[in-house]
């Protein structure tokens, strides 16, 4: 071993450092961690544990029924129609996407971070059967309000 790779070898076993600067108190608490919800994607329907809370939280998702499903979670605008009357209606209104997970198989789980804010949500289904319409048409979608 050459002279210089034992010199840099008992630096680092010393604990030495050329980078540290600054003041060595203790570092700073991380924050707590989001709180979670659940939500199982089951055959026409969803079932969601608990409200969202507002701000920062980890949402946890699993298709517990027989065939695949999605999610999606809009924002709802106050004046919009029940959700459910929407999705069945001949006219349909834009709304913005503010979440999705692409189909999962039964079994399958995925979580995403949401920064929740006031107001009014859905959830829906746009998974289509063999015959074109989609589980939320066929009542897989969820309407709810955050405060």
């Amino acid at each position: 071993m050459t002279r210089a790779a034992r010199a840099a070898l008992a630096f680092v076993l010393v604990g030495g450092s050329a980078c540290v600067t600054g003041d060595r108190s203790a570092p700073e608490p991380l924050p707590p961690a989001p709180p979670r919800v659940e939500v199982v994607l089951a055959d026409y329907r969803f079932e969601m544990a608990g409200d969202l809370p507002l701000g920062r939280v980890i949402v946890e998702v699993e298709n517990r029924g027989t065939t695949t499903h999605s999610l999606t979670l809009i924002e709802l605008p106050e004046d919009y129609p029940p959700l459910d009357q929407q999705l069945r209606g001949d006219e349909r209104r834009g709304v913005a996407t503010v979440a999705q997970v692409p189909g999962r198989a039964p079994g399958e789980r995925t979580r995403f971070a949401l920064d929740v804010q006031p107001g009014r949500y859905g959830l829906v289904c746009l998974v289509a059967d063999a015959d074109g319409r989609t589980h939320g048409q066929k009542g897989m979608n969820l309407e709810f309000r955050v405060r």
